[in-house]
């Protein structure tokens, strides 16, 4: 098409304000450490596409005056649809600048809701922190500094105890874990081995798992010829590797290149002596979570105590382009037929449903028939606690008691 043609009006988009590259969602602030999902930014048009969209209406019409011109049509006719045609890409130019304009606006709007919900993560952090040393300054006599009220209540880190655990099973495969429980009580005297015992539970294949304050009652456990002569074996529990998750790396990535990028851009030159190889045998993606179709999603990868140290102190993990916050993940699974921690519904040996909705056995949460009365947590009613709270609630006393027995199961420190 000559550039004097009446139809050339491409020109007429070099006036609009140039391309702006659409922001990413920034990383959640502190407020919404639990994963909430941030406001999408506007969506906009490059002006690239826009001039593209214009350079096809104006070959359009440019068939059209070339068509009008076969006919048999009058001067007075070929003039008015040529001006007809002039007018159109007039307009359609405008709107593309008017666009561009009301683009600029969006964004700037966009980032300016963005820093304010920073502002007000901050100032809720604050808050909290306020708060929380104040409670300490009441609970504890003396003076406590700013950076110890930081460091026990500000991080966002895990933090497992200090307890130490020893597994006792029976050699008599038959046995219970209620039997063994009763003869390791008879067995153990904690007044006489000056034992500081946390807890005794039951675990499967008969054992049982005594928690102690120290690596030092464990041991004292472990030579203690009255288990060993008893028909018993003591073991440790062999720790489980730390997760963490990685939030919002792009789902157009495969995993072995999201992998190779938190090795290359992140641990390269922090980790001494540790090579992609080593590392990739040392990291294991768990699963993935998020909305399906979403242009992110989370990674939930084991690793070692070391990388998980390495990265989580980070705060966030950098992937190709991307900045994504990591943090521990301690998520225990929850059984939707019995509503205990700790395994799935596939693999529950329960026989009848229990409700996460009333607490009662024998129906599941669809076949509830109270579901307009007040909801009752069913692993608190089944242990005969407060459960005035739904089932697997943050606050739900069983969830935290859960989340604290994964954690202390888990070796931070290995290698």
């Amino acid at each position: 098409m000559s550039e004097n043609s009446p139809f050339n009006r491409s020109g007429l988009t070099r006036r609009s304000p140039p391309s702006t590259p659409t922001p990413q969602p920034g990383p959640p602030g502190p407020a919404l450490a639990n994963m909430q999902q941030e406001e999408e930014p506007p969506k906009v048009f490059p002006t690239s596409d826009i001039q593209t969209w214009l350079k096809k209406i104006e070959l359009n019409l440019q068939d059209v005056c070339a068509t009008s011109a076969e006919g048999k049509l009058n001067s007075d006719q070929k003039i008015r649809i040529n001006n007809l045609c002039r007018t159109v890409t007039h307009y359609a130019s405008q709107m593309a600048v008017e666009y561009q304009a009301l683009k600029q606006h969006a964004i700037q709007a966009y980032q300016s809701r963005q820093a304010h919900q920073e502002k007000i993560d901050l100032a809720q952090r604050f808050k909290e922190l306020k708060e929380s040393i104040e409670e300490s300054s009441r609970s504890v006599s003396g003076s406590v500094s700013f950076a110890d009220a930081l460091k026990k209540n500000g991080s966002r880190y895990v933090q497992p105890s200090n307890i130490s655990s020893v597994a006792i099973y029976p050699v008599d495969k038959l046995k219970s874990s209620e039997e063994t429980k009763s003869l390791v009580q008879k067995i153990i005297r904690p007044d006489e081995m000056k034992l500081h015992v946390r807890g005794l539970r039951k675990i499967r294949n008969g054992g049982v798992v005594i928690s102690t304050d120290s690596r030092e009652d464990v041991i004292k456990l472990k030579q203690s010829a009255q288990l060993t002569t008893s028909g018993l074996t003591v073991d440790e529990p062999q720790k489980r590797k730390p997760r963490i998750v990685v939030i919002g790396v792009p789902t157009d990535m495969q995993e072995p290149e999201v992998l190779k990028c938190i090795y290359q851009q992140n641990l390269a030159d922090k980790l001494q002596g540790w090579s992609l190889e080593k590392f990739m045998a040392s990291i294991k993606l768990s699963h993935k979570s998020g909305k399906k179709g979403a242009e992110t999603c989370n990674y939930i990868i084991e690793v070692s105590g070391v990388i998980r140290k390495a990265l989580i102190t980070n705060d966030r993990v950098f992937v190709n382009w991307s900045s994504c916050p990591v943090r521990d993940f301690t998520l225990v699974t929850r059984c939707f037929k019995c509503q205990f921690y700790g395994h799935a519904a596939k693999t529950c040996k329960m026989e009848s449903n229990v409700c996460g909705h009333c607490g009662e056995a024998g129906h599941s949460f669809k076949e509830c028939t109270k579901k307009d009365k007040a909801p009752k947590c069913a692993t608190c009613f089944h242990y005969k606690k407060p459960c005035d709270h739904e089932t697997g609630d943050a606050e739900c006393p069983a969830r935290q008691m859960a989340e604290k027995r994964y954690i202390n199961s888990i070796d931070y420190e290995g290698a």
